[in-house]
């Protein structure tokens, strides 16, 4: 039986490893053909290696998400070799810092999480826009700092621009039949990891935030919920948040 994204392309940023990878894993099961973007090519490498092992298909494309000429060749790149894209992921965020106070924050950290987040999205959103009209979908990430960003303070800045990005791209190409949503998830990840690396009463603490108990898996938990996004289950869900962090926010 055909997958619910047979004969699409997604494009995901941020791909090799966490949400990023996670989320290509599950869409590439849905029958996606899949550009596993990032800036790392052998970890984009082994995502791309596992897609074709499970019988899918896909590239590893190299792109830094904060050059502009990077994404061009990224986009004309997957056009060419995989075919107009109509899901697009924006998962990628520079791993730097997301802890700094609003007076501690140095403008060159604070500029990096801007270029690598709500700048890097909406010039993917354009530069993928013709190829999403006509029934693709944009899913962007956002974060649970953007309802507490009590010691990340810049971090929620540019993830709640994102939001406010995704709103706008609902309502202004929503007539070219394009929608766009947010996620908001809490997983197991490299950064989650190293957030709490040698302070395991922090993650302890951290998990007891978690009404479920438990960080998400990237692909079982985060990768399905982007799969309904991208796929015609959602046909009618636009510019929405939809939470996939165990109910962590209503803990924080």
């Amino acid at each position: 039986m055909p997958g619910r994204l047979e004969g699409r392309v997604a494009l995901i940023t941020g791909a090799g490893q966490g949400s990023g990878r996670g989320c290509a894993l599950a869409l590439a099961e849905e029958g996606a053909s899949i550009a596993a973007v990032g800036r790392t090519e052998s970890k984009l490498v082994e995502t791309i290696r596992e897609v074709e092992e499970r019988g899918g298909r896909g590239i590893a494309v190299r792109c830094d998400v904060t050059r502009q000429g990077e994404l061009e060749s990224c986009v004309a790149r997957t056009r060419r070799e995989l075919g107009p894209v109509k899901v697009l992921v924006n998962a990628a965020q520079s791993p730097i810092d997301r802890s700094s106070r609003l007076l501690d924050v140095g403008r060159d950290v604070f500029e990096e999480l801007w270029r690598s987040g709500p700048v890097a999205t909406l010039e993917l959103m354009r530069l993928c826009h013709e190829q999403l009209r006509g029934g693709g979908s944009i899913i962007n990430f956002g974060s649970g700092a953007q309802f507490a960003p009590q010691s990340y303070g810049p971090y929620a800045a540019a993830k709640a621009a994102i939001l406010m990005l995704t709103r706008a791209a609902a309502v202004e190409w929503g007539p070219d039949g394009i929608r766009a949503n947010l996620v908001v998830p809490f997983v197991d990840s490299p950064a989650y990891r190293r957030d709490f690396a040698g302070d395991p009463a922090r993650l302890a603490a951290s998990l007891r935030r978690i009404p479920l108990g438990r960080a998400g898996d990237p692909e079982t938990d985060l990768g399905r919920a982007v799969v309904f996004l991208a796929s015609s289950d959602s046909a009618y869900v636009t510019g929405t948040t939809l939470m996939v962090e165990g109910g962590a926010h209503f803990l924080q």
